[in-house]
């Protein structure tokens, strides 16, 4: 599949797709689902409008064959990217670097009258969730995000961040509906903001600290940062690791802070947490054997850490979840939702 096309507003993507809501749901006007034209597999994009200018977008569907956008944007447009499955890469034209798409990666993008060409990559399954705003609904944004006034492009990615994975989990897990369910989606959405705008003020103030750091030291750092992202469910411990980089421990962790804004032993714990939570939520194994699969001998201490890092009990996982497959039944609207993801549907989540 190809899609080409110029945009003015957030309502221009949609003149493409086929709306299916279904008549039960018509009346909540800002609640809709549209089948993609994706020949190669089924996909559904639900759209959730929040209020004038701001929305919330997610799609699910199965990718056999590569899937290709090209879309101008023709107006300020801001967007916080979430992709729970499946990858991809998309570019600015003019940019010198691309971007990827993958599982855990969240995007803060803010572009004006450029252009944007995305790849999806064929997979089981893409789910990936877009808050879109048009920023000339929300100016008083403007002076919040870094170099907008004069930019016309501006882009900062965060990957396995467990805040933000807890922020999207209570999106999908929303517990009200109608005009409670807006306000309470909002409000997320303005908490994910301000966490993405905190995250790029304090990633400023770390390349101005990195700066104080010798190029030699950063690239030890960065060094220990691979070996943890490839040993962390046995990492060595602090002392080991400086000697395998070629530092002392004391430069390791202040160095290591200053860089990448978190301790060596809380970006293991964010890669264990994130690695647990996404098998829990696949069903392939239960919450002691997890803990062990993530490298947590004590499933009261991975438990209690699980709860720290997410709000809940790993227990809890599944228990609400918004993907759960449809029971069949014999209502003529159950044979109109077969094979569709039920999210689009229920009332009580998203």
């Amino acid at each position: 599949m190809k899609l080409q096309m110029n945009t003015q507003n957030l309502d221009c993507i949609f003149e493409q797709f086929r709306d299916i809501t279904l008549p039960s749901h018509q009346q909540e006007k800002y609640h809709h689902m549209y089948a993609i034209p994706i020949q190669s597999g089924p996909g559904y994009l639900q759209r959730i409008c929040l209020r004038n200018g701001m929305e919330i977008n997610w799609f699910d569907g199965k990718l056999y064959e590569p899937v290709t956008f090209d879309i101008g944007v023709l107006y300020p447009y801001l967007e916080i990217a979430y992709t729970l499955e499946g990858r991809g890469c998309w570019e600015a034209a003019g940019q010198t670097r691309s971007y990827d798409l993958s599982t855990g990666v969240s995007t803060l993008l803010y572009i004006r009258d450029e252009k944007l060409h995305a790849e999806l990559s064929p997979c089981e399954r893409m789910l990936h969730m877009e808050i879109r705003i048009d920023i000339r609904y929300l100016s008083e944004l403007l002076p919040e995000i870094p170099n907008l006034s004069y930019e016309s492009f501006f882009c900062r990615q965060t990957a396995g961040s467990p805040h933000i994975s807890l922020i999207v989990e209570q999106m999908k897990r929303c517990p009200y509906t109608g005009t409670l369910q807006k306000l309470y989606l909002e409000g997320k959405v303005f908490e994910l903001l301000a966490y993405h705008l905190d995250g790029a003020a304090k990633e400023e103030e770390r390349t101005q600290a990195a700066s104080k750091l010798k190029a030699g030291d950063i690239r030890c750092l960065h060094q220990a940062k691979e070996i943890l992202s490839r040993t962390w469910r046995q990492p060595p411990g602090l002392l080991e690791l400086a000697r395998l980089v070629g530092l002392n421990d004391y430069k390791l962790k202040l160095g290591f802070k200053e860089l990448f804004g978190t301790t060596v032993f809380g970006y293991v714990r964010g890669l264990r947490m994130n690695e647990a939570r996404k098998i829990l939520e696949q069903g392939k194994a239960n919450v002691s054997e997890v803990a062990i699969m993530v490298g947590y001998h004590n499933l009261s201490h991975f438990a209690t850490l699980f709860r720290k890092t997410y709000g809940y009990n790993p227990s809890e996982i599944g228990k609400a979840s918004i993907f759960a497959t449809d029971q069949a039944c014999n209502t003529k609207e159950s044979v109109h939702r077969r094979n569709k993801p039920i999210f689009f549907y229920q009332k009580d989540n998203l």
